[in-house]
């Protein structure tokens, strides 16, 4: 049959129009990741565990608590593969499934994403997800390559008058520096160039001294004396670098002695404050110093601009402060109580906002990842608490030996 060149056209067309329908349907390279743009929870190992797929592999994201995601909402008991939401399952910020592949119906990962991180806030929660078309590698965890800008661990040795310094990558003694008598506590400059050594000087309290180390030569560049019974114990170095904050330990005359650490002078004193100032520690912009007695019936808020006591708590037995990065929260250690307390106090407001119970003489406190965590060293009973402030939670871990001082490695 002979066809006319018109027909053939058409004819062309017709099929050229198919093949487009036919491959369009067929969308041949669609992985299960865009069929199932989501999260679903499964059984592994008996735990609760959020589950997503990456191309055509199933990917576990995490079987701890974040955000919306809470294991303590499902079952694995009874099925090794599909736990049971505890609920209704049209409730369930994640639909549940085996470890291949999710049941029920099955969200927007975007919408999915935001759910997971409504509640606590964003800002607290490490990014899990990534909006990418695949998941990122991420290599296996190494132990790093020592390498010299690895920090170095200054600490006092009360009974032999000296300060030691140990590298922390080799481990190893770096220096051994004598200082004044009865060294106490040591802090080094923002720049890093000095550090600051309290000493109470001797034991009848006639008078101590402030030792200034060269970090870079490791040697004393100048020794402070101290007036008669000024025994100084806390110490606290202004944001700038410019001044120190020294607490006079004493039970009688006890002051805060500020000093600048260009002249090496005490340039005031502030009196009227409680008895044995030990737990100095500032607000991260400097505005003000709080200063709490381990021994001693209160705590005072010292503002840094008119060197006056702008607040005083009845506080007891207070160790140490930390801030939040903003210094709108204040934590303070009491070991008034057995077990402990840790006191949340609003710095606007002065008011005490939440109490957490930890262990036995709590001493040593410390924020950490993003305001959410306190570490707590309890000198009375050898145990860490950890303080979820997102979850409003308490976790005491017994370490053994007695836990004093607490430091971060990034």
């Amino acid at each position: 049959m002979m066809l006319t060149t018109t027909t053939k056209w058409i004819g062309g067309a017709l099929l050229f129009s198919l093949g487009w329908i036919v491959l369009g349907a067929c969308d041949c390279d669609e992985s299960k990741e865009d069929q199932f743009p989501g999260f679903w929870v499964s059984c592994i190992g008996n735990k609760p565990t959020l589950m997503s797929y990456s191309g055509n592999s199933a990917t576990i994201v995490t079987s701890d608590p974040q955000g919306g995601f809470a294991p303590g909402d499902y079952d694995c008991s009874h099925d090794q593969n599909s736990p049971q939401y505890k609920g209704s399952e049209d409730s369930a910020p994640f639909q549940t499934g085996t470890p291949s592949g999710p049941g029920g119906a099955i969200a927007r990962r975007d919408e999915t994403a935001r759910a997971a991180t409504a509640n606590p806030p964003e800002a607290y929660i490490p990014k899990l997800f990534r909006y990418l078309p695949y998941t990122p590698h991420i290599p296996a965890l190494t132990a790093p390559a020592c390498q010299a800008n690895f920090p170095d661990v200054l600490s006092t040795n009360q009974p032999e008058a000296q300060v030691t310094r140990v590298s922390t990558c080799p481990f190893q003694m770096k220096a051994i520096i004598p200082v004044f008598t009865n060294p106490l506590q040591i802090a080094v400059t923002p720049d890093g160039s000095t550090a600051l050594v309290t000493s109470y000087g001797s034991l009848d309290g006639s008078g101590g001294a402030v030792s200034f180390i060269n970090l870079s030569t490791n040697q004393v560049t100048q020794t402070v004396t101290m007036p008669f019974q000024v025994t100084p114990n806390g110490l606290a170095i202004s944001p700038d670098g410019a001044t120190a904050y020294l607490g006079n330990f004493r039970p009688q005359g006890q002051s805060i002695l500020v000093m600048n650490l260009a002249t090496q002078a005490i340039t005031s004193t502030i009196s009227n404050i409680g008895i044995y100032p030990s737990g100095l520690t500032l607000t991260p912009d400097g505005t003000q110093l709080w200063v709490g007695s381990p021994i001693g019936p209160e705590t005072d808020v010292i503002d840094t601009l008119s060197n006056t006591v702008v607040m005083r708590f009845n506080i007891q037995d207070v160790t140490d402060i930390a801030f939040n990065s903003t210094g709108t929260m204040a934590y303070l250690t009491s070991s008034l109580n057995n077990p402990g307390q840790v006191l949340a106090i609003n710095t606007t407001t002065y008011q005490i906002v939440n109490r957490y119970t930890v262990g036995n003489t709590p001493a040593d406190i410390k924020m950490a990842y993003g305001d959410q965590f306190l570490v707590v060293n309890n000198n009375g009973d050898n145990t860490i608490s950890i303080i979820d402030l997102v979850q409003n939670a308490v976790k005491t871990t017994n370490v053994g030996g007695t836990p004093s001082g607490i430091a971060f490695v990034q």
